[in-house]
C-alpha cells in the first residue's frame, strides 16, 4: 500500500538523493576510472579528480541523474566534439562528399598545436564516417583549410551554439582546440536536434544521414566504442582537451540512437574522451532503457560469401521491415516489427555453423537499407516480442496469404501446428496479387532435376491434392521418378532454379500448353502466420497494431523479455495512456531489476500494473480508501490515475513502493504489516519522517487509519522501525 507523498516532502527527498550523488559519486567514478595513462597527460598540477555528469529526458527536459552537473554549465574548448560541425559544413558548403578520403597523416599542427591521430592504422584514405567515429584530426583539418567560415558558423547556429572567434584559424576551430568555448551541457541539444527524426535542421538528408552515421559508429567502434560494449545504443562523440592546464575527457550523446530518450554529457578530470566514455556506459546503465541486444547477420557478396555484420535488434528489424514490406500505415509495420523481432529471437544461431546468427535472405529475412517509415515502426516497438506463456512464441508471416492463412505442417512436413498458427480466412488479402506464368517443359525438367528427379521427358504435370485451404498439397509427375512431389517442395526447387517469381504461392491450378506448363495463382510466399498484405489491409481499416497480431496469432500476448527469459512488466492502461505504454514499462522495468538486485531476489516471471482510470475504479478493484496512491495483490499492482500521481510528483516513489511489495511478498508473507510497509519505504527511498516516534504501529493502525493523516503517521513510524532495525545490521528477511 502507499500513500501520497506531498510535494515539500518528494522535494527534501529529491535534494536529499542529489546531495549524496555529488559528493559520492565523482570520489568514487574517478577513483575506480581514471587510468594511469591517463593521468600521465596532464600538462600542469594535479588535476582535481572529479567527474561531472547529467543525463537529460530529451522529451520534459528533466534532469535523470546528475553529478556535480554545475560544472557542465561552464564553457571550455569542445575538443574534438567540434568535429560534427566540420563535418556538417563540408557536406552542407559542398567542400566534402560522405565518399571524400582523406589519406591520414597522422601528426598535423595548426595555430601552435601538435595534435597526434590515436586511431589504428587503417591503410586506405578515410571516408567522412571514419573520420568521425574515429576523431581524425588529419581528416578536419584538411576539410577546414577550404571550408567558408560564414558555412562553418551557419553550422553552429544551425545547432544553438555560438560563434567562431574569426582572428582564430579555421583548422584549430574545426578540431575544438582555440576559436570557440561551450558549455558541455548545451552540447546535448546540438546532438538531439541532429538525432531528432524529422529534425529540424535545415542541412540536406545526405549531410543528416552521415553525420549520424559518424556518431553512431564512434559510440560503436570509435572512440566511443566502450558504449556499445556496455549493450548502449547511442550517437555519441568524445573529446580530449585542456582545462586550466590539465587534460579533461569529454562525451556528449543521445540513447537510444533512432528517436533518442535520453541526452548526456560527462567531463572527466585527468581522463581522455574514451576513458570518459566507459564511465558514462556505466552510469547509463543505471538510467536508460534496458540493454538491447545485438544480432550477427550474413549479408551475401558478389563472390557468394557472406560479410557477417553485427547490428543492434532493432537496427536489424526496421531493415527487414524495409525488405519485407513498404508503404503500409504504421499499424501494419509495427506489427510487423514485432513478428520480426520474434522471429529474430527465435531463429538466434540459425547459421551458427557459418558463423552468425541469420541470413539476409528469404531463407531467414530479407534484408534492406532501413527507411525512415520502417525505422520509426521498430523503435516505436523496441523490446516488443509475441510471447507464448512467458516464452518467445514460434511465428512466421508471409508475403501474402491469398485470401487464406495456412497450418504450418502443410508447407513444412512434420511440423506442429500450434493454436497460434491456424489456417483461416482474411478477407483484409482479398486474394491478391492474382499472378500468371509459362515455363517450357525442359525448364521444368531442369527445376525437378535439381531435386533429383529422374526421367527422359515429363509429359504432364496435374495437382493430385489440395489441402483444406485450397493450396496444393501433392502434384503428379507424368514421366518422372519419383511420380509425386509435394506443392512446397515444387515451388521451392522451381524458385531455386528459375527464380521465385514463376511460382509465387503453392495456391496454383496448372494447365499443358504447347510450349510446357502454365501456372495461375494467387498469394506470394508459403501463408503461414502473418500476412503482410493482410496486415496492410487490416490497418487501412483502421484496426490497431494489437488487433492485427491477435487475428493472425491468437492467444499470443506482446510483451518483453528480461535477462533471465520471463516478462517482467506487463501495463494495463486507460486508453489514453497507451501512447506512453513503452516509456512507463521501460521506466518500471529499469526500477524492478534495481530493486531486485539491492534485495538479493529475483523478480517474479511477470509482475501487471494496473493504472486506474478514476479514483473511484481504484477503489472499486481494491477496496482501499481514496487517499491511498496504490495497493499490491500478488505480482499485481493498482495505481490511482496517472495524472494524479504525477501531479503529487510521486509516481516514481509510489511504483518502487509496491514494485518492493512485489518482491518480498514470498518472504514477509506472514510478517506484521509494519514491516512490510516499512521494508517497502525504505528501499522505495521515501522521505524520512524525523518527528516520526512512538512504538510500531499495528496492522489495524495501518489497514483502518481513518483520515489521509492518520494512515500518514502510522506509515512514518513503520518506516522509522524498520530503519532502526536496518541501521543497527538487521537483515529486511529477518524482521519480526
Amino acid at each position: 500500500m502507499s500513500i501520497p507523498r506531498t510535494t515539500a516532502q518528494t522535494r527534501y527527498r529529491d535534494r536529499v538523493t542529489r546531495r549524496v550523488r555529488s559528493l559520492l559519486l565523482p570520489a568514487l567514478v574517478t577513483a575506480l576510472a581514471v587510468s594511469p595513462a591517463a593521468q600521465s597527460t596532464r600538462t600542469g598540477p594535479a588535476a582535481p579528480r572529479g567527474t561531472a555528469w547529467v543525463a537529460v529526458d530529451l522529451a520534459s527536459g528533466r534532469v535523470v541523474d546528475d553529478a556535480q552537473s554545475a560544472r557542465l554549465d561552464v564553457p571550455v574548448s569542445p575538443g574534438s566534439v567540434m568535429k560534427i560541425v566540420a563535418l556538417a559544413a563540408a557536406l552542407e558548403s559542398g567542400v566534402a562528399t560522405a565518399r571524400t578520403g582523406v589519406l591520414c597523416a597522422h601528426t598535423v599542427r595548426t595555430a601552435g598545436h601538435q595534435l597526434v591521430c590515436a586511431h589504428p592504422e587503417f591503410h586506405r584514405p578515410l571516408t567522412a564516417v571514419d573520420a568521425l567515429a574515429h576523431s581524425c584530426n588529419s581528416y578536419f583539418t584538411t576539410l577546414a583549410a577550404r571550408i567558408p567560415r560564414s558555412a562553418f558558423d551557419r553550422v553552429l547556429a544551425d545547432l544553438g551554439l555560438p560563434a567562431s572567434n574569426p582572428a582564430v584559424p579555421l583548422t584549430a576551430v574545426s578540431v575544438g582546440v582555440e576559436g570557440i568555448r561551450v558549455a558541455p551541457r548545451r552540447l546535448i541539444d546540438a546532438v538531439a536536434r541532429i538525432a531528432a527524426d524529422p529534425s529540424p535542421l535545415p542541412w540536406r538528408p545526405e549531410t543528416l544521414a552521415t553525420v549520424r552515421d559518424g556518431l553512431r559508429r564512434a559510440a560503436t567502434d570509435g572512440t566511443a566504442a566502450a558504449l556499445a560494449a556496455h549493450g548502449v545504443d547511442a550517437l555519441a562523440k568524445t573529446g580530449t582537451v585542456l582545462v586550466n592546464g590539465n587534460t579533461q575527457g569529454l562525451v556528449v550523446g543521445v540513447t537510444p540512437s533512432r528517436q533518442p530518450r535520453l541526452g548526456f554529457a560527462m567531463a572527466v578530470s585527468g581522463a581522455s574522451g574514451s576513458d570518459a566514455a566507459a564511465l558514462v556506459a556505466d552510469r547509463l546503465a543505471r538510467v536508460s532503457p534496458p540493454r538491447q541486444g545485438r544480432v550477427r547477420i550474413g549479408q551475401v557478396q558478389a563472390n557468394g560469401r557472406y560479410r557477417v555484420t553485427t547490428m543492434t535488434v532493432d537496427d536489424y528489424v526496421a531493415g527487414v521491415i524495409a525488405g519485407e514490406a513498404s508503404g503500409s500505415a504504421a499499424a501494419a509495420l509495427e506489427a510487423l516489427a514485432i513478428t520480426a523481432r520474434t522471429y529474430t529471437e527465435g531463429n538466434r544461431g540459425r547459421h551458427a555453423a557459418d558463423g552468425f546468427d541469420l541470413c539476409d535472405l528469404t531463407h531467414c529475412q530479407v534484408l534492406r537499407a532501413p527507411t525512415p517509415q520502417s525505422a520509426r515502426a521498430a523503435t516505436a516497438t523496441t523490446g516488443q516480442l509475441l510471447l507464448d506463456r512467458g516464452t518467445v512464441a514460434t511465428v512466421f508471416y508471409t508475403a501474402s496469404c491469398g485470401g487464406h492463412t495456412e497450418h504450418p505442417s502443410a508447407v513444412w512436413r512434420g511440423a506442429p501446428d500450434p493454436a497460434h498458427l491456424p489456417s483461416r480466412a482474411d478477407d483484409a488479402c482479398q486474394g491478391a496479387p492474382a499472378w500468371a506464368s509459362e515455363l517450357t517443359g525442359a525448364e521444368v525438367q531442369r527445376a525437378l532435376g535439381s531435386g533429383r528427379f529422374r526421367g527422359d521427358l515429363l509429359r504432364g504435370i496435374t495437382v493430385a491434392g489440395r489441402h483444406p485451404s485450397g493450396r496444393v498439397a501433392w502434384l503428379r509427375l507424368d514421366g518422372l521418378s519419383p511420380s509425386e512431389i509435394s506443392g512446397d517442395d515444387f515451388r521451392t526447387l522451381v524458385g531455386r532454379t528459375l527464380g521465385w517469381q514463376h511460382v509465387r504461392s503453392t495456391w496454383f491450378d496448372v494447365t499443358r500448353t504447347g510450349r510446357g506448363f502454365r501456372f495461375a495463382g494467387r498469394g506470394a510466399g508459403h501463408g503461414v502466420g502473418l500476412c503482410v498484405l493482410g496486415s496492410a489491409g487490416m490497418a487501412a481499416r483502421g484496426r490497431t497494431t494489437t488487433e492485427i497480431l491477435a487475428a493472425y496469432f491468437p492467444g499470443l500476448i506482446v510483451g518483453r523479455l528480461s535477462a533471465d527469459g520471463g516478462a517482467p512488466v506487463q501495463f494495463v492502461l486507460p486508453p489514453s495512456l497507451r501512447p506512453r505504454e513503452a516509456e512507463l514499462r521501460q521506466a518500471a522495468e529499469s526500477e524492478l531489476q534495481a530493486l531486485a538486485n539491492r534485495l538479493g531476489v529475483t523478480p517474479p516471471q511477470t509482475v501487471t500494473v494496473r493504472i486506474h482510470p478514476t479514483v473511484e475504479s481504484y477503489g472499486r478493484e481494491t477496496g482501499q480508501p481514496w487517499f491511498t496512491a496504490g495497493a499490491t495483490t500478488g505480482a499485481t499492482i493498482d495505481l490511482v490515475p496517472l495524472e494524479t500521481l504525477e501531479a503529487r510528483r510521486s509516481f516514481a516513489l509510489t511504483l518502487r513502493h509496491e514494485l518492493v511489495h512485489v518482491l518480498t511478498a514470498d518472504r514477509l508473507r506472514d510478517r506484521p504489516l509494519w514491516v512490510r510497509e516499512g521494508v517497502a519505504a525504505w528501499f522505495a527511498g521515501e522521505y524520512a519522517d524525523a518527528a516520526a516516534g512512538g512504538p510500531c504501529p499495528t496492522d489495524a493502525e495501518l489497514r483502518r487509519a481513518p483520515t489521509p493523516a492518520a494512515l500518514g503517521r502510522a506509515a512514518a513510524r513503520a518506516r522509522a522501525c524498520v530503519q532502526q532495525r536496518i541501521e543497527a545490521g538487521a537483515d529486511w528477511r529477518t524482521l519480526p
